[in-house]
Order: structure tokens, then sequence, then C-alpha cells
């Protein structure tokens, strides 16, 4: 199938999200490259913090928080005493389908300014760059109950925020660079 054909009808498809729609904050971004002739994004995340628990295996892990904006200390809180219980934060990552190796080292290129992890993804039924942020945390925040992390929330907070505010900043500078490239 032409790559254009391929585009339209993926475009076309239903979101298979977890959450079911796009991140508001990513949504001017992937309309960017969709626009472009030689791309269009097949996955995308603005980038989030949540807290979770489980065995870290997609189909096996229960988010009990999500949120794609800054965090207050009550985020932190956990009513849920069984088990260990972990508090994520993941980067902006796109998936974006390339017509050709060309066009995927082409963004490799642009993109590799901001997102120094961005990489080919796939090379085998499509060519797929992953376009990922550095900004990534993870640590145990609770067993049975217990906080097991002794310092203060706020300033736990202060971190997560930080974070997600140098995301937002990336993202800006990437619609800026795409907005110019295009």
């Amino acid at each position: 199938m032409p790559f254009l054909n391929e585009k339209k009808t993926f475009l076309a498809k239903q979101d298979k999200s977890r959450k079911g729609e796009m991140d508001e904050k990513v949504i001017p971004l992937v309309q960017l490259l969709n626009r472009l002739p030689d791309y269009y994004t097949t996955s995308s995340c603005s980038g989030r913090v949540y807290l979770w628990k489980g065995t870290g295996k997609k189909n096996q892990t229960q988010w009990l928080k999500v949120s794609h904006e800054l965090i207050t200390a009550d985020f932190l809180d956990s009513d849920d005493k069984v088990g260990l219980i972990w508090l994520r934060l993941e980067p902006l990552i796109l998936h974006v389908a390339c017509k050709d190796l060309a066009a995927a080292n082409t963004l490799l290129e642009l993109v590799r300014r901001l997102y120094k992890k961005s990489c080919l993804l796939s090379i085998q039924n499509k060519i797929i760059v992953e376009v990922r942020g550095s900004e990534f945390m993870e640590m145990p925040l609770y067993l049975n109950g217990t906080r097991l992390f002794a310092g203060e929330k706020g300033w736990l907070v202060e971190v997560v925020n930080e974070k997600l505010k140098k995301m937002g900043e990336g993202r800006e500078k990437t619609e800026r660079i795409v907005a110019g490239w295009s």
C-alpha cells in the first residue's frame, strides 16, 4: 500500500490508547507532523506522572492516579494499602511512521537537538522513529500503606513538577522547529 494511503487509513482509525484520546498538550505537535507528507504519528504521549501497582507489564499494571499536569502533594497520597505502589514519571514520546529511510533520518536529525534518546525503532513493516524525552523517574512510594520515601512530600512534588515543566518547554521548542521546517 503506498505510504499516503497507509497514512490516510491509519489516521482514520479510532484511538486505542488506555486514555482513549490524545493528550491535549501533544495535539499541536501531532497535527504539525501529520500535515507533513512523509510522516504520520502512530502513538503519542505528552508526558505524564502516575502511581501504579502490579508487575509493570502492560496488562498486569493498575494505574491508581494519572496526571499530565503539574501535581500537588495530595497526588502522592494513596488509599490503596495492599502491595507495592510506585511513582513513575514518563517523558514525551511519539512514534512517527516515515515514508522512507531518508525521511526518518531527516526527522531524527531534527528532533535529536532536543530529544537525545530518539531513535529508529523499526524498519520491518513500517519505518518508525521514536521521539523520546529524557525526563524519566521511577521509585517505590508505598509498601502496604507505609510511605517508603522519608523526605518531604513537597520536595518530591517540586522534583516531579520541574520535570513536567521541562517537558512542556521541550514540546513547545519542538513545535517551533517542526513549524519552521515544514
